[in-house]
Order: C-alpha cells, then sequence, then structure tokens
C-alpha cells in the first residue's frame, strides 16, 4: 500500500467585493514547503485559481493561516461556475438546463 499525500492546510483567500468588502474563502490544500500549496478543492468565489494549482501563501499571523498571494503554477484545470436564473426548481427552465448538464 502507497502512502498518499493528503490535504493538511487550508489556504486563505480574500475576494474583494463591489461594495469595498471581502469575501473569505479557504481552500484545502497540500503543503509543498517554501510557503507554497497544491489546491486540493475546487475554489466557489476565488477566481483565477483551480484544483491543483501551486500557489504562494505565506502564513499571516493575523489571519493565523497560510494567505494566497500568488499562483506559481497553473495545473491545467479549470474552474466553471455555473449559476441558474431563476433558480433550479422543478420542471422550470434551469432544471432543463441542468439536467442536460448531467447527461
Amino acid at each position: 500500500m502507497t502512502d498518499m499525500v493528503r490535504p493538511n492546510a487550508k489556504v486563505l483567500f480574500r475576494v474583494p467585493r463591489d461594495d469595498g468588502t471581502a469575501e473569505v474563502e479557504t481552500l484545502w490544500a497540500t503543503e509543498l514547503g517554501n510557503d507554497e500549496y497544491k489546491i486540493d478543492n475546487s475554489p466557489f468565489y476565488a477566481y483565477s485559481v483551480s484544483w491543483q494549482d501551486i500557489v504562494y501563501a505565506p502564513f499571516d499571523p493575523i489571519e493565523e493561516r497560510p494567505t494566497f498571494q500568488r499562483v506559481v503554477r497553473k495545473s491545467g484545470n479549470r474552474t466553471v461556475r455555473v449559476i441558474f436564473e431563476p433558480a433550479v426548481e422543478a420542471g422550470n427552465s434551469s432544471d432543463q438546463c441542468f439536467r442536460d448538464l448531467s447527461r
């Protein structure tokens, strides 16, 4: 049996909002050393980063965790977000679109 490398850190991302505040998102990551982390899940709010990207995120004593500064190396993966308007409800146009995407 081989040892699997498991996520061992949460990297903090601050995503600015139009009103001047910021959305905070943390993503699981594997620590690689030298303040570099491999992202181990897909972001919901953070843009310009995707699953398996390598990021530079030094520890921030105020945030008490590694905090994203920049992408070091892109993985080649992409994050696609789909927002349904109107919200998905049985039988509506968004529901049909969702079903088509699920095939």
